[in-house]
């Protein structure tokens, strides 16, 4: 299964890639580039969600409890494990990426899966 961590991407800078170990500092880093970027922290943005679980059942009923929950989901087979993405529109603050953060790595944990973490549209 994949380590989750925390990459920054930015095409626009020259496909710079930083890796990010600490989730907490990954979710902050996210935020502040997209602030540096000029994206308006009080409009809503589209983000996707990644989760990684052993079998097609699990992931299955990852996306079944996020539907309820009122997300898009869209389940992937990848190489002997299944990818669950999750993407939803909220305003992103620090208090609602550590809720959604934790609240995602605990179902995935439930499935024996992994999260392993997100990203925002820039617009």
């Amino acid at each position: 299964m994949r380590p989750a961590t925390g990459v920054l991407r930015d095409a626009s800078l020259g496909e710079r890639v930083e890796l990010v170990r600490d989730p907490a500092d990954a979710d902050s880093r996210v935020l502040q580039h997209l602030r540096a970027l000029g994206c308006d922290p009080t409009k809503a943005r589209s983000t996707r969600h990644f989760i990684y679980l052993p079998t097609s059942e699990d992931a299955d009923a990852v996306a079944r409890t996020l539907e309820r929950e009122g997300w898009d989901t869209a389940v992937h087979e990848a190489e002997d494990i299944w990818l669950v993405v999750a993407a939803c529109l909220r305003v992103l603050t620090g208090p609602l990426v550590r809720e959604t953060r934790a609240r995602l790595a605990s179902l995935a944990a439930a499935h024996g899966g992994a999260y392993d973490g997100w990203e925002a549209e820039r617009a």
